[in-house]
């Protein structure tokens, strides 16, 4: 085994246990629920406006939603990032630290998403978790690995990415890098993504063999005009494994008209 096959190895062994480990990750979810303006009550009544089995009582509270700000009620035991809960406006993920509520075994957050403002839910306890078996991914090939000319964007490109719900957000292509892949030429639009850049992409292996979703890798900006491009390393997004989550579609100018044969395949049939 050669030392780039290793280090992809260890890479994706690393990953698998992050993710068997979290007890809020991706197949940890059973809900997503968007907030109307005023009450919002949760519990395990069919009648609650964000109702699921999971909850200890019929109606154990409420979110009351005004003028973009959020504040929860609890009619049951609650707890807020592990203390007592508090009264105040619950902080949402546009914060680096957004709070998490516990009640009985189910997790809450509240996350924002364009105009959109949602209940996330996961279970610690979810089934599906118990039956991770890990992930699916092509064997490394080396020829995946390609270097490529970046085209910095000076003033980088206003773009808008449109998410899976159909909630849309203001965001910026930094650049474009453009580089060949089994004979095929091909462009890759760079989105902005906190101090990285995200690409995002489809390609001809989706109808069969990957997510039909897109999969998607992200990288440090480089300094000069190449960056390496690593599909060894590309991982599905979350939408691969729940229904519940907030997947940005890949922008129209990332369908590669070439099979890429590497990274994550499929998570299941």
């Amino acid at each position: 085994m050669s030392e780039y096959t290793e280090y992809i190895d260890k890479n994706r062994r690393e990953r698998e246990a992050s993710f068997a480990s979290d007890p809020l990750s991706w197949l940890n979810l059973v809900g997503l629920f968007w907030l109307k303006e005023g009450r919002n009550s949760f519990g395990s009544s069919p009648e609650a406006d964000i109702s699921l089995p999971q909850f200890p009582q019929p109606v154990c509270g409420y979110f009351q939603f005004e003028s973009g700000q959020i504040t929860v009620h609890a009619e049951s035991e609650m707890k807020i990032n592990g203390g007592a809960l508090v009264s105040r406006p619950l902080i949402t993920d546009r914060d680096e630290k957004p709070d998490l509520l516990d009640i009985g075994t189910l997790a809450m957050k509240i996350i924002v998403r364009g105009d959109a403002t949602l209940v996330r839910v996961w279970d610690r306890e979810a089934e599906l978790k118990k039956g991770f078996a890990g992930f699916n991914y092509f064997s490394t090939d080396p020829k995946y690995k390609v270097t490529a000319k970046y085209v910095r964007y000076d003033p980088p490109k206003p773009t808008i990415r449109v998410e899976g719900i159909g909630t849309e957000v203001q965001t910026f292509f930094m650049g474009q890098a453009q580089f060949s892949l089994n004979g095929v030429e091909c462009t890759l639009e760079a989105e902005q993504s906190g101090d990285e850049l995200l690409f995002n992409f489809k390609d001809e292996t989706n109808n069969d063999s990957t997510y039909g979703g897109g999969r998607r890798f992200y990288l440090p900006s480089p300094e000069g005009d190449e960056i390496i491009l690593d599909f060894n390393l590309t991982n599905n997004w979350p939408c691969a494994y729940t229904a519940f989550a907030t997947c940005p579609i890949p922008p129209k100018e990332n369908k590669l008209k070439v099979r890429v044969e590497a990274g994550e395949m499929k998570f299941k049939e």
